[in-house]
C-alpha cells in the first residue's frame, strides 16, 4: 500500500474558516483535514509567531480542491461584509436589545 500525500491548498489565521473549508472539500468528495500552527516561539527572547491553520487535501485532488476553496473564500468574506453592514446599521438605529 503507497502512502497519500496531501498538499497546502490554503492558509487561514482563522480555526472556524478552516473547519468550514474542510466542510466543503469533504462534502464534495475531497479528502480533507485542516492543522495548526504557529502561536508558540522555542526562543523564550523571540515573540511569538501567529496562529495559522493550514487546509491540506490530498495531492491527486488539487485541480478540483483549488476552485472549490476560492469560491467558499469569496463566499466567507462576502458573508463577512455583509454582517459588517448589519451590524454598523443596528448601531446606527439605536436599538439596543439587550437592553
Amino acid at each position: 500500500m503507497n502512502p497519500r500525500t496531501f498538499t497546502v491548498a490554503t492558509t487561514t489565521s482563522d480555526p472556524l474558516t478552516a473547519e468550514r473549508l474542510v466542510a466543503v472539500l469533504t462534502e464534495a468528495g475531497v479528502d480533507a483535514f485542516s492543522r495548526a500552527g504557529g502561536a508558540a516561539s522555542t526562543n523564550p527572547l523571540s515573540p511569538a509567531e501567529g496562529a495559522f491553520f493550514d487546509v491540506l487535501v490530498a495531492t491527486e485532488a488539487m485541480e478540483q480542491a483549488g476552485p472549490l476553496v476560492e469560491k467558499e473564500l469569496e463566499e466567507i468574506e462576502r458573508d463577512a461584509a455583509e454582517n459588517a453592514k448589519a451590524a454598523e446599521e443596528e448601531a446606527l438605529s439605536g436599538e439596543n436589545p439587550t437592553g
